[in-house]
Formats: structure tokens, C-alpha cells, sequence
């Protein structure tokens, strides 16, 4: 099987390139900024310094927000060819942080109350009916970067001043600490159904942002099942089988954004786990799956878990073991269907 991993070339997109080279036949490294685009009525052409780009099985796309018209360019050529674990619409509205979150609140997934204002005088309706502090954002911005905090009205409006000079829309947010002592939240990394490592990120001392590249420290963490979920269905609710998801925690989880190209060497040391040999088992497990699917060739030998365990029924409600949804992939809000005969019950996802 043919992986085309196009990136900007950076750490994180050539540590998944060398893991994957043990497991797919053919590995290629595309840079983002070498692709010429051309589209025709009923085609989208892809040539690299005037040669046409290869047909591959899996194509996996990562970069930064600049080139999301790009991204999502490369993926709609390959969409129906190859496996895509980002779907193309997926590339503007994840880079969008306001986008995002309405995609979120829209699939009932918490959220920070968020405001998205164009002007000074937008802005001083909303600065003056909030609870302070508040967090101001550039809705395009990566790594703790284009955040600002404001712990009062005098100083959100010193900041909403400077904003005015770029003459572009920014985000204010409700302020939301962790439970901890200081200021902390966490990054999960989900594949599929399942957040694969997770770590908490505390700030540096004199710095409110957690990010690793603002100097946060990362630690190992372990979510809970319901936690779990949120971050899953957030990566689902933008279309992205592979991302890093990023949440406060406190009396429930808030998802604050989705991340499509996830640093991997700040969360590998803090949870001591390969996570680059994670995404590229997914990446070739899903791609085989793909494969198959295409073909109409299925996997029988696919092995089936069993669980033994005592029936708990309240109200007449079936309640599982989460081993169970676990091992099943089945989160909150998917669609099943359910086959029921005396003492059988039988739930079966539906296909996407």
C-alpha cells in the first residue's frame, strides 16, 4: 500500500513518515508549498514542479492554517480515491476557532460561552456584560499564539484598541480555570474512536498560556470514559479521524478547539508513548480497511471479543460495561441499529 503524507515538513509529519515506512510498501513526503493546484469542470489536477502526483491508498494531510485553502484543495482530489482520514471542508473550519466552536455547540459538545465581534463598538457591548477574566483570540491562531487575557474591563478594551490596527474579527471567551492549582487543560490525541495519549499542560510560571511552545510543562493523563467521548466526537464533529483535541476540565469537560496537525514531541515524552507509531498503525490499519472495502474483499477473519458479565437493568434501561462501547467503537450519538429477539439483543453500527 502507496502513503503520501503532505505536511510543511516539520518534526511531528516526518516522525510519522519514518513509522509508517516499516508498515506501508511506498512512503512519499509531499511539501505543501511545492503542489500547483488546477481545476477543471469535472477534475482537480495535482502536479509537484510540473509532474502530475501519483495515485496513492492513503493520503494524510497536516500543516498550518496559512495553507487551508490548499489542504483542502488536495484532499477533494483524492476524495473517493484514497483514504483520507481529514475530510476537505474539515481544513477551513478547524483552522477557524469560531468555526469550530459553532460546529461544536451545534452537536452538543461543551464549549467556553464564546463571542465573535468585527469592531471596538461590537466589542464594547459584549466587554461590558461579561465576567471577567476574559480570554481575547485571533480566530486563525496556533500554538498560544494570538491569545490574549484581560482581567478587567479597562484592560480588554487597551487590548480591543491595539486588535483595531489589523482590521480583522477576533474571538472573546469566558475564562475557565482548572481545578488545579494554577492554570492547566489537556490535549488528547484521538485516532478514531479512541484518544490514543493524553497529557495535562500546566502554564509556565508568569505565563497564562498552557501550550508547549509558550513553555508549558506536559504531563500524562488519563481521561475518563465520558471525557473520552467529548474529545472523540469533537474530532468527529470537524471531520477528522486523526487530530488533538483540547479541553478544560473541570465539573464537566469544555472542548476549547481542534487541532488537524498536532505537535507529537511535547505529548510523546509526557506520556513516554510513541505516539508517531500510533498514528501510523492507525493510518495503515484503516487504509487496509479502505482497501478491502473498495475491493468488496472482507476481512473474515476478523476476531470477535466476548464479554461475561451480570446484567444491570434500572428502569428498563440496558446499562453496559464501558469495556463494552469501548471495544464496540460505539460512542454517544451514533447511529445504530438494534435487532432484538428473546434473550438477544443485538446492536450494530451503521455504516458511514
Amino acid at each position: 500500500m502507496k502513503l503520501a503524507i503532505v505536511s510543511l515538513g516539520g518534526n511531528s509529519s516526518i516522525r510519522i513518515l519514518k513509522e509508517a515506512s516499516k508498515l506501508f510498501r511506498d512512503v512519499t513526503n509531499i511539501h505543501v508549498k511545492k503542489v500547483e493546484i488546477g481545476l477543471k469542470t469535472k477534475s482537480v489536477e495535482l502536479n509537484i514542479e510540473g509532474n502530475k502526483v501519483k495515485d496513492y491508498d492513503c493520503v494524510y494531510i497536516r500543516g498550518s492554517h496559512k495553507y487551508s485553502n490548499m489542504q483542502a484543495a488536495i484532499a477533494e482530489s483524492f476524495l473517493g480515491k484514497a483514504y483520507l482520514p481529514t475530510m476537505p471542508l474539515s481544513f477551513n473550519l478547524a483552522h477557524d476557532k469560531f468555526l469550530t466552536a459553532l460546529y461544536l455547540r451545534r452537536n452538543n459538545i461543551p464549549i467556553p460561552t464564546t463571542y465573535l465581534v468585527e469592531s471596538r463598538n461590537m466589542a464594547k457591548k459584549v466587554l461590558e456584560n461579561v465576567k471577567y477574566p476574559i480570554v481575547i483570540k485571533i480566530p486563525s491562531g496556533t500554538h498560544g499564539k494570538g491569545v490574549m487575557f484581560a482581567d478587567s474591563l479597562e484592560s480588554a478594551k487597551s487590548i480591543i484598541d491595539a486588535l483595531q490596527v489589523f482590521n480583522q474579527p477576533y474571538i472573546i471567551q469566558e475564562f475557565i480555570e482548572g481545578s488545579d492549582e494554577g492554570i492547566s487543560d489537556v490535549r488528547a490525541i484521538v485516532c478514531g474512536d479512541k484518544v490514543i495519549a493524553c497529557m495535562k499542560r500546566k502554564a509556565s510560571k508568569g505565563e497564562l498560556r498552557s501550550n508547549i511552545h509558550m513553555g508549558g510543562i506536559g504531563e500524562a493523563y488519563e481521561l475518563n470514559s465520558d471525557q473520552e467521548q467529548i474529545a472523540v466526537r469533537a474530532a468527529r464533529c470537524v471531520g477528522s479521524e486523526i487530530c488533538g483535541v483540547d479541553m478544560l476540565l473541570g465539573r464537566e469537560a469544555y472542548v476549547l478547539e481542534v487541532n488537524l496537525s498536532p505537535g507529537l514531541e511535547g505529548i510523546s515524552n509526557a506520556t513516554k508513548k510513541n505516539v508517531a507509531k500510533l498514528i501510523a498503525e492507525y493510518l495503515y490499519k484503516r487504509t487496509k480497511e479502505y482497501r478491502e472495502k473498495e475491493s468488496g474483499v472482507k476481512d473474515t477473519d476478523r476476531k470477535i471479543d466476548e464479554v461475561v458479565t451480570t446484567l444491570n437493568v434500572k428502569a428498563g434501561i440496558i446499562k453496559l460495561p464501558s469495556s463494552v462501547s469501548k471495544i464496540a467503537g460505539l460512542i454517544d450519538g451514533d447511529e445504530v441499529n438494534i435487532k432484538i429477539k428473546k434473550g438477544i439483543v443485538k446492536i450494530v453500527k451503521k455504516e458511514e
